[in-house]
């Protein structure tokens, strides 16, 4: 059973989440306020060094797309989507001092309508 805070009802199964819990930005005081704008400077850093990268992840052949995210214990991330495993072996486990994440796709086509 879980420790969720949240209520839980008799006819529904839960999952406890990977991702901590922040909610919307507040003016709000004290140490909470300053851990959520620490993490959203952290985040705008994260996605600063995505936008400097990108063109040179998606230039590796069988790299589909890039994208922000976590590690599986939380810890910011760049994402890169592959098309195959054999791709995993040309993409850095690092970016920036960022780790990399890489979750296979496969080929990923964008129709324009």
């Amino acid at each position: 059973m879980s420790n969720s805070k949240f209520t839980q009802s008799p006819h529904a199964v839960f999952e406890d989440a990977a991702m901590p819990y922040l909610p919307d930005q507040s003016t709000g005081q004290g140490a909470a306020g300053m851990v959520q704008q620490g993490h959203l400077a952290s985040h705008g850093r994260l996605e600063a060094a995505k936008r400097r990268n990108e063109r040179a992840l998606m230039a590796i052949d069988g790299v589909e797309g890039v994208s922000l995210g976590q590690t599986a214990v939380g810890k910011e991330a760049l994402v890169v989507y592959l098309r195959d495993a054999s791709v995993k072996r040309r993409v850095p486990l690092q970016v920036e001092g960022y780790p990399v994440e890489m979750s296979i796709t496969g080929q990923i086509d964008i129709q324009r309508w």
